[in-house]
């Protein structure tokens, strides 16, 4: 049985769909997947903004000049939250984005841990897709079903990863 980093699985479902850069900023839940951003560095392209909403409206952008799918990423809670406009400025002009959500580790979920925050309702208007990854196992297939979605519907597409998620080795 050969196993593979979960975090870097997921980034090789971006890779797949030809996703070459996403933007967003570092932040404490996402570190799984920074560490696999890092890990795959010469596939995909990291470009840090300086606030969440930026990245966002630079992923709308990207999908509205070039017709693939935009990738943008923010932290749990309030790193998530700066997300809203520019996938909003996405929803209404009808391009397929994916966005990455940190969320706190799934042992601290529900216990009010620090930026926890429940994500899901937060993006229901906004998304065609609306996911929280429930487990490492499942993590590529949902960043693959989201990306599907982007395109099957043309909008927004949400998934929301529990940092500890990333770190795990899969099948």
């Amino acid at each position: 049985m050969s196993t593979i980093n979960a975090g870097i699985a997921m980034v090789k479902v971006l890779e797949s769909w030809e996703v070459d850069h996403i933007y967003g900023i570092p932040g404490g839940s996402f570190n799984s997947i920074m560490d696999a951003l890092y890990h795959e560095k010469d596939q995909i392209d990291y470009i840090q903004v300086r606030h969440e909403e930026v990245g966002a409206l630079a992923a709308a952008a990207d999908a509205k000049l070039t017709g693939k799918v935009g990738a943008v990423f923010g932290s749990a809670g309030p790193g998530a939250t700066h997300l809203i406009n520019g996938l909003y400025d996405a929803q209404m002009d009808h391009v397929p984005v994916v966005a990455l959500l940190g969320q706190v580790a799934s042992t601290s979920m529900n216990y009010t841990a620090f930026q926890e925050l429940n994500e899901n309702p937060i993006f229901a208007d906004v998304s065609v897709y609306n996911r929280t990854v429930m487990t490492p196992e499942s993590l590529p297939y949902v960043v693959d079903e989201a990306i599907k979605a982007a395109y099957a519907h043309q909008g927004v597409a949400v998934v929301t990863i529990p940092v500890d998620f990333g770190f795990e080795e899969i099948e």
